[in-house]
């Protein structure tokens, strides 16, 4: 388990392409002055860099370009709200301004938090179910 900030990058060049990628070291504060540079969105340190990459990988899945260069066709918003909406721990380190005052980023993190939440608690249900039918088996007999 190896710590590290999982950075969301848009670039001018790739309209309508995010990158997902990872980093030991604290990103600088971008400056975002220079329009041929990559422009960093969202910058998180997680205690289980590896995990983080997992997960935001499984969130985006199919939005999936390029797996070796971690390029997905999807806009900076539903990029950083999965990003965001990631249930490891976590510790936003920078969030674009821009989409900082969008509301639309709020939203659609707490779009991914609750349909996640819902998963969780219909397989909890599911095996609170199974124990039941089990528990059920074992006092009536078969």
């Amino acid at each position: 388990m190896q710590g590290g900030y999982l950075l969301v990058e848009t670039h001018p060049a790739h309209p309508g392409l995010v990158r997902i990628r990872t980093a030991e070291q604290a990103p600088a504060e971008p400056l975002n002055d220079d329009a041929e540079a990559p422009r960093l969105r969202y910058a998180a340190r997680f205690v289980d860099l590896s995990a983080a990459q997992m997960h935001a990988h499984e969130l985006l899945r199919r939005h999936l370009v390029d797996v070796d260069s971690r390029l997905y066709r999807a806009d900076a918003i539903t990029a950083v709200s999965a990003a965001a909406s990631i249930g490891l721990t976590n510790r936003r380190v920078y969030l674009d301004p821009e989409l900082a005052a969008d509301p639309a980023l709020a939203e659609a993190i707490a779009r991914r938090r609750t349909r996640r939440q819902r998963a969780w608690r219909m397989w909890d249900a599911i095996g609170i179910g199974a124990l039941l039918f089990l528990l059920a088996r074992l006092l009536l007999g078969p």
